[in-house]
């Protein structure tokens, strides 16, 4: 039963593989206008290359504006931050003299 199942599993295969050779050599030609066959911007010509330079150009000065918002906001969250640590310090402060003082009244 074995060799019968292997037997015709390979003939199966092998009907397979002719088949798809076969069909391969009717595929229409690849289209000309693929990805591989975009030419790269410094070989369309001056017009093309300014362009592509201009975007360049517009999209560092996006990068750079966004970097100094970027900047700004953390230089905000620092100072916020400072800020609540000088409060919550004072507050430590006040609660430490508090208990000192409650400590005192207690034994006296």
């Amino acid at each position: 039963m074995q060799i019968f199942v292997g037997g015709c599993t390979m003939l199966l295969i092998g009907w397979m593989v002719t088949r798809a050779r076969g069909d391969k050599e009717h595929l229409p030609p690849p289209a000309p206008a693929t990805l591989a066959d975009v030419p790269a911007p410094f070989l369309q010509g001056p017009r093309e290359v300014v362009d592509v330079m201009k975007e360049l150009r517009d999209l560092a000065r996006r990068q750079t504006e966004d970097t100094g918002r970027i900047a700004e906001c953390v230089r905000i969250m620092r100072d916020e931050a400072k800020q609540h640590t000088t409060l919550l310090a004072a507050i430590e402060r006040e609660q430490a003299i508090e208990n000192r003082t409650h400590g005192r009244d207690a034994h006296a």
